[in-house]
């Protein structure tokens, strides 16, 4: 109990670090009854020293206000250690269920299989993180960032800049030093883009190599809220790439929530792990392909071109064997939704899946993805649907599942990908492909290749910039050798200047 009122003291104390002053005492939950009696009783009998010096230290919070310790039920907790910052009761009111009034007060039958693998693992929870709503699904008019449950995410680098995709507050709590780890889910770019823009490392790991389910039940989302089960992927964001391989190592396995994706992709994971893969001389030998076009070019009259040409200088400094100016077939099909086939494809899964899981919820005030545009309507003042709208909801709406349009939008993407990726890099017998920011995400999601975003520097005005690793499926250890190589011998990752950065001057966190 002394250790985890220990961490709670040192949470307050980051946050008040932080700006934020909280002026009520903290909650601290305990699951034993007796322990909470001994914690308040002046006089305990047959106690050790040990025990004597701890209970003078609770009780001393108590008596300050600075800490409340009420009863809760184990079930009840967030974790399965005695106290928590947190219940699992307040953690499921957070600031979760995409970001939509429409979702609130939903709730799940149990946690999804990473959660489950984390606390398994001695993981301590602390909350979730705001996103961009519906994974920025919704419409393509939404802001990144954005969500009506809690107003405008903020990148803590640069508040007027861009905090990407769906996870960007993932990728903040992280970045702002809230937590040292956090997870996202991609589709597209979700993990990558918001690692790249806020300064922290993001890994994408391969299709099914991490577990969307959760509960009994043999389906497969009943877990990760799904845009698609082809592309939908859990991975770590972090402050390292240290931290990063040792969260994935947590959570990948086999799952027979979600079967048929674990079971394939279960046969990559390394016997021993991807631990052993940190190894700061792993660029040694290893052929990266440096893929230039289209990417760069989204960095005109930036420092970031001059910044990402120094690294390669680094890389061939440290052994790495560069095939520069590499062409991916088709880049501009693959890179466009509406022609490779992505959006298509993704309309009718989404639909079909948001459905599923939506009537596998234990409570939902909606149950069909009809029903959500219902509520936006006749919500929008919560929603800002006049403001908004949710165009790409009604596109969804209106498929009637996986027909022959939607296979042969998958089939064009499968035939993008080996055409392009994979024979790019079998081709050029590469280790991994290296590019400048996030544009890659989109050339990885179509064909469910792993991808690590690492910091590489800082604009100008100090916008975040990284780069961007990827690899065929499987690939993860030689990404985890060439990624960890690249931070060890640049070390570019530097917290934000300014807690005030986390404050947005129009609309609340």
């Amino acid at each position: 109990m002394t250790l985890g009122l220990c961490e709670a003291l040192w949470l307050r104390l980051l946050l008040q670090d932080l700006g934020y002053l909280s002026k009520q005492p903290i909650r601290f939950f305990c699951d034993n009854k007796a322990a909470c009696d001994i914690a308040h009783n002046p006089v305990q009998h047959d106690r050790t020293k040990h025990v004597e010096v701890d209970r003078f230290f609770i009780k001393e919070k108590l008596d300050d206000k600075i800490v409340k310790l009420p009863k809760i039920r184990s079930e009840d907790q967030l974790a399965d250690n005695l106290t928590k910052v947190v219940s699992s009761q307040v953690f499921s009111k957070f600031l979760d269920k995409l970001g939509s009034y429409a979702l609130l007060g939903a709730k799940v039958g149990g946690d999804a299989a990473v959660v489950e693998r984390l606390r398994k693992a001695g993981a301590v929870i602390l909350g979730k993180a705001s996103m961009s709503e519906w994974y920025q699904f919704r419409s393509l008019k939404t802001r990144n960032g954005w969500c009506p449950r809690s107003g405008q995410g903020v990148n803590p680098y640069v508040p007027s800049g861009d905090p990407c995709e769906s996870n960007s507050g993932s990728a903040i709590s992280v970045a702002a030093n809230m937590v040292a780890v956090s997870l996202g889910t991609e589709t597209d770019g979700s993990i990558i883009c918001p690692a790249d823009v806020n300064s922290v490392v993001g890994f994408k790991p391969t299709i099914g190599l991490t577990s969307r389910c959760r509960g009994t039940k043999l389906r497969v989302y009943t877990g990760v809220i799904p845009i698609s089960p082809r592309q939908d992927s859990v991975g770590p964001i972090c402050w390292s790439v240290l931290d990063a391989v040792y969260v994935l190592d947590a959570i990948v396995g086999f799952d027979p929530r979600d079967g048929e994706a674990t079971k394939e992709a279960s046969k990559f994971i390394p016997v021993g792990g991807y631990k052993q893969f940190l190894n700061k001389d792993g660029i040694a030998g290893k052929r990266l392909g440096v893929v230039r076009n289209p990417f760069s070019g989204f960095y005109n009259r930036s420092t970031a071109i001059s910044a990402f040409e120094a690294h390669l200088t680094v890389l061939r400094q440290r052994g790495a064997i560069l095939v520069d100016n590499l062409e991916i077939e088709n880049v501009d099909i693959i890179l466009n939704p509406y022609e490779s086939g992505e959006s298509t494809a993704l309309l009718a899964e989404f639909k079909l899946n948001i459905n599923e899981y939506l009537k596998e919820l234990t409570h939902s005030p909606v149950r069909s993805l009809a029903g959500i545009i219902a509520f936006n309507l006749n919500n929008s003042d919560l929603e800002k649907t006049d403001e908004y709208g949710q165009e790409v909801f009604i596109a969804a709406e209106m498929t009637n599942g996986i027909g022959k349009q939607e296979r042969m939008a998958m089939e064009m993407m499968a035939n993008l990908s080996q055409d392009g990726f994979e024979k790019l890099m079998m081709e050029n017998k590469l280790d991994a492909t290296v590019a400048l920011g996030s544009g890659m995400a989109t050339v990885l999601a179509i064909g469910g290749y792993p991808g690590v975003s690492v910091p590489a520097g800082y604009d100008g005005d100090g916008m975040p910039f990284g780069i961007c690793f990827g690899g065929l499926k499987g690939m993860e250890p030689k990404l985890i050798e060439v990624a960890y190589g690249f931070e060890q011998a640049t070390k570019i990752r530097r917290p934000p200047t300014s807690p005030n950065n986390l404050l947005c001057p129009n609309e609340p966190l």
